[in-house]
């Protein structure tokens, strides 16, 4: 599944890149942050992600929208679009989850470290409506677990990081009510 496999002289000894039909694009993918990671590990870890069921896309989708719509607020309407996204057609109808996909460029996952019965995987994405921080997805053993602009958030990080600590800024809570 990770294709092109290559050591590397950073903090993630290795990366490789797999191919996302959800977005139809290739993906590259760093695993082992300071810590050795077998490839059929970071491989279990990536099919969170391309393999994740309905719902679990489904909420990943909405969390995104809600995060849209939470810049919109801050920021106002229309929220301008930069770089690779400066003349796309403002987003439309997003109570349909999957209109926001054209929005979200995958950029890297990260795999840190190799936990024994605990695949996780966190996801940097490149957004229309957050030029400087990015969206970040993570999603553990077939369930997401946080979804907001990218803060670093490692991919083993304790859950109650994401579900708690970081609560306000996890769109996988709607805040709106």
């Amino acid at each position: 599944m990770i294709a092109d496999i290559k050591s590397t002289g950073s903090c993630y000894k290795r990366t490789g890149k797999v191919y996302w039909p959800l977005f139809r694009r290739e993906v590259k993918v760093s695993f082992g942050m300071n810590a050795d990671v077998s490839t059929e590990y970071a491989e279990k870890c990536v099919s969170q992600l391309l393999d994740l069921d309905h719902s679990g896309v489904e909420q990943l989708l909405q969390a995104s929208v809600r995060f849209f719509y939470d810049a919109e607020r801050c920021y106002g309407e229309p929220l301008p679009f930069l770089f690779e996204f400066e003349n796309m057609e403002y987003p439309k109808e997003l109570n349909v989850p999957t209109n926001i996909l054209p929005y979200i460029i995958p950029v890297e996952m990260y795999v840190d470290k190799e936990i024994p019965n605990c695949f996780s995987i966190s996801l940097f994405a490149e957004c229309a409506w957050e030029p400087e921080h990015g969206l970040q997805w993570v999603v553990r053993n077939g369930r997401p677990l946080y979804v907001g602009g990218y803060d670093g958030l490692g991919s083993h990080s304790d859950e109650n990081i994401y579900l708690e600590n970081w609560k306000e800024s996890n769109y996988l809570f709607d805040h709106s009510g």
